[in-house]
This record gives structure tokens, sequence and C-alpha cells, in this order.
């Protein structure tokens, strides 16, 4: 480093040099970084180029970071690297730590109006496929920097740039494009016994088909189709052999044009083609995510033992290897039967029973499962229950899951669960998949015009709030058929219900405070909008898990605070917040949040519209009690709040409810020191 009185340049980067590694090649030293954004600019990828450009956007914004304290050589060897295709100018940031705005230096693209420039360049993807060569590549044009040897730079970038993606320049290598099980890297990796450098790829003038009675897809040519895959890079002889083993004679291994997602350029690649293009039975089309789901462990087990028998054949042939991923041919029509003498029955579901770990527990075992769509329904939430219920309703459609292949008794207890407010019915349903038509039976609601019906159910909803406690009461449900000990149904039943449920009525302020421990405690509802939105925050600041409700604000904005991590509401009169709403909350839990937001803040009484059902309520938010502060700005971001600064508030959390327990002098200002920064000058 330079010494103290020798000018030094504040330099923003956003693409290859946000790496560490490839920042540290061209300082000769760690590099010291602030988190910035650079607002009016756009980082764009460029075709047949791993490094993006940013040029001017007027309502761009480019994240990145400031590498501070750089001295002329340095900024010199920056020069180097990035060519004559770019201009350094001076360009104003907001850094992220403290909000300060900084002037800056940084590398823009001469040609703002270059054709090769589209999309959004992405460094979590240039990372895992290009960060080891690019760490290479700046080594060698600095070292032609400072020996030339008769070449140009564009030489030296050139040179890198026609490297093949081998393992070495002795041993020749193969490009493999995949489209299936070999997309997964737990598959794959055991496979070719190493995890190859993956690129994604896109294969035009094919189709990705299902197989009857196999799990795993094959391709065969169609002229409108294409096909979203990966490329498996430098594959030696012996890795090739592998695949070509696995897939046997049913496919044919051709070379192929591909396109590469992320530069658009063209490669010729081999991959693996099924022989009989008009096979019968091929239908459909494979889901790669729906594979993971309910096939992925078969296959990392089943490539588990392909690998023990290429080691150790002992008289087995390839397949018996085979027979392990295959099924019996797929349903058709109504039933599954296992054999001619036991029915079998598919039963579609909408609720908790999508869930695989709730339904295996309650059927005691994995059934095989397939999206599907029921038409003519509506799938409603119930009052006071954490469960939801489907009735007729014309324009309705309800997605769902079938249950394929259920035995009387594990029909049973689908029956037993839902009892007698359900009635089961046959209903016609359409493949997700296939668009095939299915008569499937299906758990339908006794009373179609039950008055406790109402909105909408949200299974992610569920997942996230409820579905620990009906996995829980799924194992007492199973404990109790095996051995009733007087014990009733309804006492199941009781475990996944709840007190009534939000609506204006139950949870508005102006309706007697519901949701309460007791009719005794008064409760409070309050709209939250900014790291109490964070389940993990706020259940250490209450000490319980709330029942939480989405729900908007309309008329006011969200706004960052100079010099703080968390943001403050004021009135606007086109804004809209969107939000949470902490439901039930007892007077200690309320005091609590007044504690922590401090007189900064006032507690109002506001009205918010709910998301699921449109209605309005009346709840409590903290409004930021000077509207005229200065230091509000901008608009504050959850999400990257979440991934820059959760952990220290779950940390100042930990230590605010420390302090309320044991003050031991301190005061409330050192826990709120704890979740501001200092404002450092620019």
């Amino acid at each position: 480093m330079s010494c103290s009185d020798a000018p030094s340049h504040n330099l923003f980067v956003y693409g290859s040099i946000l790496e560490p590694a490839v920042a540290a090649v061209i300082l000769d030293r760690p590099a010291d970084t602030v988190p910035a954004l650079l607002h009016g600019y756009h980082k764009y990828k460029l075709k047949g180029r791993p490094y993006p450009c940013i040029v001017p956007f007027e309502s761009g914004k480019v994240n990145g970071k400031v590498i501070t304290g750089v001295s002329d050589a340095e900024l010199n060897k920056f020069d180097v690297t990035e060519g004559s295709e770019y201009e350094r100018v001076t360009v104003e940031v907001v850094r992220m730590d403290n909000s300060e705005k900084m002037k800056v230096e940084t590398y823009v693209w001469v040609n703002k109006d270059d054709p090769s420039m589209y999309g959004e360049w992405d460094y979590e993807e240039w990372r895992v496929i290009h960060a080891d060569k690019f760490v290479e590549a700046f080594r060698e044009v600095l070292e032609w920097n400072k020996n030339p040897n008769g070449k140009t730079r564009e030489d030296i970038v050139k040179s890198l740039g026609k490297r093949k993606m081998s393992s070495s320049d002795q041993s020749p290598s193969h490009n493999v494009f995949v489209y299936g099980s070999f997309q997964e890297p737990a598959v794959v990796g055991l496979i070719l016994e190493c995890t190859p450098v993956i690129v994604s790829a896109q294969l035009h003038g094919f189709h990705r088909y299902r197989l009857k009675g196999r799990l795993h897809p094959c391709i065969a040519p169609l002229k409108t189709g294409v096909i979203d895959g990966k490329v498996l890079t430098g594959l030696t002889d012996a890795q090739l052999e592998n695949l070509d083993m696995i897939e046997g004679d049913e496919y044919v291994r051709k070379t192929v044009e591909v396109l590469l997602t992320d530069t658009s350029e063209k490669m010729q690649v081999e991959a693996f083609i099924w022989a009989n293009k008009d096979d019968p039975d091929m239908y459909g089309e494979w889901d790669f995510e729906e594979w993971k789901l309910l096939h992925m462990e078969k296959f990392i087990e089943a490539s588990e033992k392909f690998i023990e028998w290429k080691k150790n054949p002992d008289g087995r042939s390839r397949e018996e290897f085979a027979k392990f991923v295959e099924e019996d041919p797929p349903f058709r029509g109504k039933k599954m039967a296992t054999s001619e003498q036991s029915p079998s029955y598919n039963v579609f579901v909408y609720g908790s029973f999508q869930e695989p770990a709730v339904v295996s527990l309650i059927l005691e075992f994995t059934p095989v499962i397939v999206s599907a769509q029921l038409h003519g329904f509506h799938l409603y939430r119930l009052k006071g229950r954490l469960h939801p219920c489907i009735a007729p309703f014309e324009s309705g459609l309800v997605n769902g899951k079938v249950l394929t292949g259920l035995t009387e008794a594990q029909l049973k207890n689908l029956d037993m669960i839902q009892g007698a407010e359900y009635v089961r019915k046959t209903v016609e349903v359409v493949l997700t998949e296939t668009s095939e038509k299915m008569e499937v039976e299906a758990l339908i609601w006794a009373n179609k015009d039950d008055p406790d019906m109402y909105g909408e159910w949200n299974f992610e909803e569920w997942k996230r709030l409820h579905m620990d406690k009906f996995i829980e009461a799924s194992k007492k449900f199973i404990e109790w058929k095996k051995n009733p000990d007087s014990k009733t149904r309804e006492e199941f039943e009781k475990f996944v219900h709840e007190d009534p449920p939000v609506t204006t009525n139950s949870l508005s302020l102006s309706h007697s405070r519901t949701m309460t421990s007791s009719n005794q405690s008064p409760s409070h509802n309050v709209f939250v909008y900014g790291s109490f939105q964070e389940p993990s925050v706020v259940n250490l600041i209450l000490e319980c898990d709330p029942v939480t409700i989405s729900a908007q604000l309309h008329g006011y904005h969200l706004y960052r605070l100079k010099g703080r991590l968390h943001p403050c509401i004021s009135p606007s009169e086109n804004g809209l917040i969107n939000g949470k709403i902490l439901t039930g909350l007892t007077d200690a839990q309320l005091e609590n949040l007044d504690m922590i937001e401090g007189d900064e803040y006032v507690r109002k009484t506001v009205e918010v519209v709910l998301t699921e059902t449109s209605e309005k309520m009346q709840v409590e938010t903290f409004v930021w009690a000077n509207k005229d502060d200065p230091h509000l700005y901008g608009e504050w971001d959850f999400e990257e709040w979440k991934k820059l600064h959760m952990e220290k508030f779950i940390e100042a959390s930990k230590k605010f409810i420390e302090w309320k327990k044991n003050p031991d002098g301190r005061s409330r200002e050192e826990f709120v020191k704890f979740v501001e920064e200092d404002i450092t000058a620019a």
C-alpha cells in the first residue's frame, strides 16, 4: 500500500472483480470493500463473452462493491485488465452499509449501442462456471503487461478464450448435453465419479417426453420443440463410457448444436436421443422438479448400485440395474390395482394431504403422486380451522394432487381423518402433465352453503405456519387409530383447530379484540412492515410464534433512513405498503414492540386491507414521528435487508430480550446502537 499522504482512489466494481480472488490477483493484496448501489446504469450480458458491461439506463441500478484505497499503480493495473472497450469515469454510488453517497470511479462500456449487449449478467452463475478461469486470465494479462514479448493484449485475451474446457491439453474431452436425471449434480457426480463444470443450455428441434412405465425421460426430434438442460463439460473417455453404459442401446449418442444460456453462443455437443422416434410409449412432457421430489433418492441409490456393478458385475447384467429405476406402466383409468384380487383407488387431494410428510404418515407409505386440476370447485378457508374444504363453484379451479393406487385400508384412513363433514364423491380431474382426463375420488364439504367458508386457502402459507402441527397431529391420529383408549376422533380433530380466524368481525380492535389466551385478556393486532416481517426476529422479540396474515396499508410509504438499517413509514397520498399483521398479541408483547421501536415511532390505529380476502381491518402500527425528517429517502427493501442484515437483527433481538430481563445499568440506547451504523462521510 502507498503511504498515507499518497493519492488513493475508490473504485466501483460490478462483474468478475467482485470475486475476491480476482481482485487480489490485480491488487496483489486482499481488497478492502464496501457494498454499494449505482443508480442510472444497467449491467448487461455480452454475447460470446463471460464478463458483463454497464451503460447508462435511466431507471436502472447496479449492485456492486467499492474497492477503497486503490493506489495510482493499482489503478493502472485495473486499466490494463479492462482494456480499451471500457472507459473509466467518475460516478456517484450509495453505500449500502450507511446510505451515504460517495464519488467513485468505475468502468463503463464505450459502445453504448453495442448490439452484443442483452439481458442481465448474473454473478453467482459466473462464479460457478468461470471464476477459476478469470484468476488465471488476469494473471496472464498482468504478466503480459510487464513483458509483452511482441504480443498485443488482444493476442493474450484471444488465446485464453480459445482454450477448451478440458482436464488437460493432452487428453481429449467431451461436452455432453443432458436433460433428465443427469441434470442433478448428486446423480451425475456418482456416475462420473467427479463433479464436472456444468453450463446451462437449450436444445432446439427436440421434445422431452415421458416414457410409460419408466421414471426417466427421452428426447426425440420435434420441429418446434425446445429443451432446457445442462452441458457437462470436459468429460474424459472413461466418463463418457459410463454415460453410454447407463443409457444403454435404447439411446443413440449423436452430435447436436445447443445454445448456451448465459452467452447465446452456439456449441457442438453430444446428446443421448431415443432410438425409436415413433415409440408409442412416449407421451406428455417430463418434469425435472417432479422427478426431484418423487424419485431423486431412488436414482441416487441406483447410481451407487451402477458404480458397484461396473466395478464388480459378479454375473449380473445391466438389465438388473435398469429395472431398479423402472416402474410398472402408469395408471390408465380409475383404478391402479396392484393385483387383480386387490382393488386400488386414486384420490384427488387439495389441502394438507398434498404434503408428502403428512400423507405418508396417514397412509403409512408414500404413494405415487400426480399433479392434477379439478374444475368446477373452489378451495375455501374454514373459519376456526387450519384445513380447507372444497365446494362446487361454476368457474372455480382447484390445483392438487392425485394419490394413486391406495388400498381400501388406506382409503379408510382418509375417510376417518376427514370425518362426517366431508362426503367422498367421484369427480373428473385433468392431469397437469398430459391433459388427460381421469375419474378419481375426492372428499367434498358436505354443507355447500356453510357460512364458515370464505376466501381461498393457501398451501404455502399453511406449510410455513402449520405444517409441523399437522405432522404431529398425523402421528397422534395413527396412535389413536391403533389404540383408541376411550378417546374419540373429536379429540384428535381439536388438535388441528384454532380459535376463529381473522375477519373484520373477529380481529378488529373495535370488536372486543379477540384471539386471546383467555376471554379476560385483551389482545392486539399490529401491522408490521420491516424486520418484524421476519419470523426469526419477531418470534424472539415476542417470545412466541404469532399467527401472521398478509395485508396492505394504503396512504403510506416505506422509507429508508440514513445511517440506519431499519425503515420507517410516513403518510404519502399515493403510497402502498405490503406487510404482515401480527395477530392476538398480549399487552406484554405489545410493550416489547413499544420498547424496541422507541419514541421516534408513534403507535397509531390504521386501516389495512387483508391480502387474501380484501376485507378491511383496524390494526395498530408504528409510524415515524417526524414526517418531515430529512433522513427519510428512497424505498426500503425487505429482500435486501434479509440478505445483508438479518443475522445482525437476530443477534440484536437476542440482546434486547437479555437486556429487558436484566438491564444491569444499561439503557435502551445501547441496544439501538447495535442495529445502527455510524454515518460515514463520503
